[in-house]
């Protein structure tokens, strides 16, 4: 099995930590003062930010490779509504 070096030119995208907003639901019974308390859940996300647009980013977390060392398939696919994005860190791979 040979392990591939993970450069540029296997995937054309920024690595990236990226926080959003997200629903936050919760089907118990609570106290209206605790309902109206209720605020989105904070999620962390990683991987390569294949897309950005107004309305979206994509980001993929897997890899896998081709025998001949080429990018095969991507997985593990994040489609964030790019209103819900807080904030992005590009890291380094």
């Amino acid at each position: 099995m040979k392990l591939h070096k993970i450069t540029k030119k296997v995937i054309d995208a920024k690595f990236v930590l990226c926080h959003w907003l997200d629903i936050n639901s919760d089907a118990s019974w609570m106290s209206l003062e605790k309902a109206k308390a209720s605020t989105p859940t904070i999620c962390v996300s990683t991987g390569w930010l294949i897309r950005a647009d107004k309305n979206v980013h994509v980001l993929v977390a897997d890899i896998n490779f081709e025998d001949d060392g080429t990018l095969a398939d991507v997985g593990n696919v994040t489609v964030i509504p790019t209103m819900n994005v807080i904030k992005k860190k590009v890291l380094k791979i």
